[in-house]
């Protein structure tokens, strides 16, 4: 019996014919010597010739005309890091070609901030602190700083009570336990305390509430002190400013003042800031005013 040959019209191909292989004809060949009253041979013979068809189109295929298209389907697609950048601009990559990758004296970086500013406004001074401790808060009083704040609120703790056109509290035993159960709330009740160092045992006792609030007495700052009656009138000239480190990390972000400010109260502002916050917390500092470059500063 010789070989059968048989031909298979392939649709989606360009060819019209394609010839089968000498091994799938004699399957077919098999095939058709079965018994025809076997069932399962009827479906086999129902079945198999298009298995046997789509066998052969996958054989007969020819091969893609563009093997990217298989990568491009395969397998799951790369991820692309897009990073949000920010072009600067001319102004401030002009300025920043000024400023040298070392690290300046304070009087230094005060003049170059003149030279990298190209704001048409008066720009705000800044500070940016990187220090040891991640949870650092306080408050500090700037000598030469605006205030926009309201009015403070004082809680005194003296034995001498002076006459004050100031909201004052005069502190006790009493008020210790009214802090300690709420009654009184910093930052609600009052905004500044204020000891003479004979109640400093006293306020030992709510420590705990009074220190994250930035609130607790402080020699640094002057809040304590035996002549309550000089801070009181001195502090009208004065502004009070509390900061605190960044939720995500130990850095500190505070206003000196205005670049239009003499540069001698902008140094005298940032060395409160520094008295307060102690020069061994402080890691790093750059100097810079709004849309500014920054200025790496030696503390």
């Amino acid at each position: 019996m010789g070989t059968t040959r048989i031909k298979v019209i392939d649709l989606s191909s360009s060819k019209g014919e394609i010839k089968t292989a000498r091994k799938h004809a004699e399957k077919l060949s098999e095939l058709e010597n079965l018994k025809k009253g076997d069932k399962k041979t009827k479906n086999t013979l129902a079945v198999e010739p298009e298995a046997v068809t789509t066998e052969l189109n996958a054989e007969q295929t020819s091969p893609v005309e563009n093997p990217q298209e298989i990568e491009k389907t395969s397998g799951p697609k790369p991820k692309v890091n897009k990073k949000n950048t920010h072009p600067r601009g001319k102004k401030y990559l002009n300025a920043k070609d000024i400023v040298q990758d070392k690290n300046y004296s304070i009087a230094e970086a005060l003049e170059l901030l003149e030279k990298t500013s190209y704001a048409k406004f008066d720009p705000t001074v800044e500070i940016h602190l990187t220090v040891s401790d991640k949870n650092l808060k306080g408050s500090v009083k700037f000598p030469h700083l605006e205030s926009k704040q309201k009015e403070n609120k004082y809680l005194i703790f003296s034995d001498q009570k002076i006459e004050t056109k100031k909201s004052v509290i005069w502190g006790s035993e009493k008020t210790i336990g009214e802090i300690e159960n709420s009654d009184l709330k910093p930052g609600r009740d009052f905004d500044v305390v204020l000891t003479t160092p004979k109640f400093m045992p006293t306020l030992a006792k709510v420590a705990k509430i009074l220190g994250p609030k930035g609130l607790m007495p402080n020699p640094k700052n002057g809040t304590i002190t035996e002549n309550i009656e000089k801070f009181l009138e001195g502090g009208t000239g004065f502004s009070e400013y509390k900061f605190k480190t960044d939720p995500s990390g130990p850095v500190l972000h505070t206003p000196l003042g205005k670049l239009s400010q003499k540069k001698e109260d902008l140094k005298a502002n940032l060395d409160a800031l520094i008295s307060v916050i102690g020069a061994s917390k402080i890691k790093s500092a750059t100097l810079s005013s709004t849309m500014s470059p920054g200025i790496k500063v030696q503390i």
